[in-house]
């Protein structure tokens, strides 16, 4: 055989293993989304049933097929969106506030251990508050408005940010460290090409989860007193014991979660797939 047949034949065996494994994850791929498919109808079927049998009370737990008439309803008029669309304000406004500080304030205790030392206990103290059980009080500080549920918001966000991010960088290899300083890297140069970037993966995991914190702190500081948003329809809903629009409207907060969750892990994605081209 020659050389060239050779790195012919070894080209084709490894476009036919692309293709295999493309057909692998594909037959995967459908098969979970069956799967997901039966153990939805798995808990919606036996729920709707109990229903119409007068097994299960609708005043409570209403039913799949009422809070399907809603959703379509209240989405198709129009009317849930205007309290859509300040709930999703006000959560990226938290999280954006409270992201940006938290690195921050994550990257400069890492920096200045001194700076550490003296705000650990207050820090601390402040971070073992409940703060969503001092909703009332964001209330009575900032007003019924949407500052209330910002501030509740940038209070849960900061923190887990501050905390990921300083995981983050304690994480890293101290050897690496060690390596780069005895090689004559500057301080700043350490942090920007070492430290930041290693700590890139932890502050991407706080990112997920404080999104969601972001838009839980919302929607309590909204069920608490608030003039619009999702936490003020649930609250009212709940009141007026009407389960097909408590459950609807919770179903929108779940997907508008899900549709944060989905942008935070794709540009997490794209960033780490940059930076690997970068070391490249």
């Amino acid at each position: 055989m020659t050389p060239t047949s050779y790195a012919e034949n070894v080209q084709f065996k490894l476009a036919r293993q692309v293709d295999v494994d493309k057909a692998k994850r594909r037959k995967r791929t459908i098969n979970v989304v069956i799967m997901r498919i039966l153990v939805l109808a798995a808990l919606l079927v036996p729920w709707q049933l109990g229903v119409e049998a007068g097994l299960i009370d609708p005043l409570f737990f209403s039913s799949p097929s009422a809070i399907l008439t809603f959703l379509v309803t209240e989405l198709g008029s129009g009317g849930v969106w205007p309290h859509v669309l300040v709930t999703v304000r006000e959560a990226l406004m938290g999280f954006l506030i409270g992201a940006v500080a938290g690195v921050a304030a994550g990257i400069l205790r890492m920096q200045f251990p001194l700076l550490a030392d003296v705000t650990n206990p207050f820090l601390t103290i402040l971070n073992v508050l409940p703060r969503v059980a001092l909703a009332p009080m964001f209330v009575l500080w900032f007003g019924i408005g949407e500052g209330s549920k910002i501030a509740l918001s940038v209070s849960l966000v900061f923190f887990i940010l501050m905390l990921n991010t300083e995981a983050g960088i304690k994480s890293l290899d101290r050897e690496l460290i060690i390596t780069q300083r005895a090689l004559g890297a500057t301080r700043t140069q350490l942090f920007w090409k070492v430290m930041l970037p290693g700590a890139v993966p932890a502050m991407f995991s706080g990112m997920r989860l404080g999104v969601v914190y972001s838009l839980l702190a919302v929607v309590v500081g909204e069920m608490i007193a608030s003039q619009m948003g999702l936490g003020q329809r649930i609250a009212f809903y709940a009141a007026s014991f009407q389960g097909d629009g408590l459950l609807g409207t919770i179903l929108i907060l779940a997907a508008i979660g899900l549709i944060f969750n989905v942008v935070v892990v794709n540009v997490e994605a794209k960033l780490m797939h940059w930076r690997l081209h970068d070391e490249d």
